[in-house]
């Protein structure tokens, strides 16, 4: 989804249109991201506004030549990040697809019949009651890892905590899933999570 210097230029020197084109490219991506965290829609569509107007300000300093994804996908974060403190009951959205790809629940359980849908929607349930239970930070992780593909990396870089941290949380949260899939009966004992 990078986008041209060309675009970054016209926005920096405040081109309407320009800035126009920017957010229409942008606000799906943002948006999927902060519902995932806030899972209430206007509060992700508050979120989103305020990303934009950060980037809006913080343009001019925006140095020429970097990637542009991952400088507004750290915006984005930060600005849900600020948003949490305040939260204590955001779950990851199970239903927000991001970049068009399948929701979580449908990559895991995909349904061809009535019995497969229901056997879907018990799945979901016990997917977001395991992430429910999961911490703010952990869940973030997730996200990161997994609706925007980071290496453990580049999650340690964004979150400014250490790498060791991030494998361990996300061990941890990808434990407590698998234990929470295994009392429900959907995912055996023998089978081997990634």
């Amino acid at each position: 989804m990078e986008i041209s210097q060309e675009l970054i230029t016209r926005c920096k020197s405040s081109d309407h249109n320009a800035i126009k084109e920017l957010y229409q490219r942008y606000q799906r991506y943002l948006y999927s991201i902060c519902f995932s965290y806030t899972q209430h829609e206007q509060d992700s569509l508050d979120l989103v506004q305020e990303v934009f107007l950060k980037v809006y300000y913080n343009l001019p300093s925006f140095r020429d030549g970097m990637p542009f994804h991952p400088w507004i996908r750290r915006i984005c974060v930060n600005a849900c990040l600020n948003f949490k403190r305040g939260q204590r009951t955001n779950v990851i959205s199970l239903h927000a697809a991001h970049h068009d790809e399948p929701a979580i629940e449908d990559t895991l359980a995909s349904a061809t019949s009535i019995d497969d849908e229901i056997e879907k929607m018990e799945l979901k349930n016990v997917i977001t009651d395991g992430l429910s239970s999961l911490s703010s930070g952990a869940r973030m992780i997730l996200v990161l890892r997994y609706y925007d593909d980071l290496s453990y990396q580049e999650i340690s870089d964004l979150l400014h905590k250490p790498l060791g941290t991030i494998k361990t949380e996300l061990y941890r949260a990808k434990a407590l899933l698998k234990h929470r899939l295994q009392e429900k009966g959907v995912f055996h004992h023998d089978m081997q999570t990634k």
